[in-house]
């Protein structure tokens, strides 16, 4: 009988890929990965509560290509310090992996996740929340310098309303080999009611082909129903552990940053 779970059949896919990483343990050349770390001014207000927050977020992903054209497995960590009005930390963080297929034209491929914060980060949450998430993904790379994206998924947990399906699309355009700005659209609809629609839009720029290191810039807006929206401004910098000289090689041979996980807004990641 198939696997009921998502995550279940997730999991059952990459057990499958196993023998094979084991008989490639001793190549690292397969090995890549990308740290990052930014800051994220945010404004939420959902309902009569607001709050100005600044965040304070780090990003590690680690990619294991068994060959290309082939699969990828991919996973990520990420903990963002989040203090609020009243100067309260909480830990929002999340771990995760994908497993894709990646060859010249793209990648598909599958998502989960386990997302929690260990404390109230009004207005987002009012005190310890965990979820999980599942998705798939896909990119396209429609020529050297456009990509289109798309991914779509569920949650299920105590954390934001219980249940939740998401959908996202986006596209990102590289001006230059080491110039890209990126957009996109999606939509998560909680069984509370409260569901976000959201836009964000990005621009990221590889200063010098000798130090591989981005930065980038970016502005997040989604609109919560039933009154709230959430604005945020964030920026950082990322550094990429893969072949590569430009910024489009990084993206397409390297860890992968369009995986299968919601984003509703407020640059959460579940």
């Amino acid at each position: 009988m198939a696997a009921r779970n998502p995550i279940a059949a997730f999991a059952l896919a990459a057990a499958a890929l196993l023998p094979e990483a084991a008989s490639a343990a001793q190549d690292l050349s397969g090995f890549s990965g990308l740290l990052s770390g930014g800051f994220i001014y945010a404004r939420t207000r959902a309902g009569s509560d607001v709050a100005d927050s600044d965040q304070y977020v780090g990003q590690g992903s680690l990619l294991y290509t068994f060959d290309n054209p082939g699969f990828a497995a991919q996973i990520d960590v990420t903990d963002d310090n989040y203090f609020g009005t009243r100067h309260e930390l909480a830990h929002i963080w999340s771990a995760g992996g994908s497993l894709f297929w990646r060859d010249s034209k793209g990648t598909i491929g599958l998502s989960g996740s386990y997302f929690a914060v260990d404390a109230a980060a009004d207005p987002l949450f009012s005190g310890k929340k965990s979820l999980e998430s599942y998705g798939a993904f896909g990119e396209y790379y429609v020529s050297n310098n456009f990509t289109l994206q798309a991914r779509g998924g569920g949650t299920e947990g105590g954390g934001v309303g219980l249940q939740a399906w998401y959908g996202s699309g986006g596209l990102t355009w590289y001006d230059t080999p080491d110039l890209a700005a990126h957009v996109e659209a999606s939509y998560t609809s909680y069984s509370s009611g409260k569901n976000w629609t959201g836009i964000e839009g990005v621009f990221e720029y590889l200063p010098f082909r000798s130090l591989p290191a981005n930065i980038y810039i970016g502005y997040d807006y989604a609109n919560i129903s039933h009154g709230g929206d959430s604005a945020a401004i964030f920026l950082g910098l990322t550094w990429h552990f893969s072949a590569g000289r430009t910024l489009v090689d990084y993206e397409r041979s390297g860890p992968i940053q369009w995986t299968g996980d919601d984003k509703p807004g407020a640059n959460l990641k579940f």
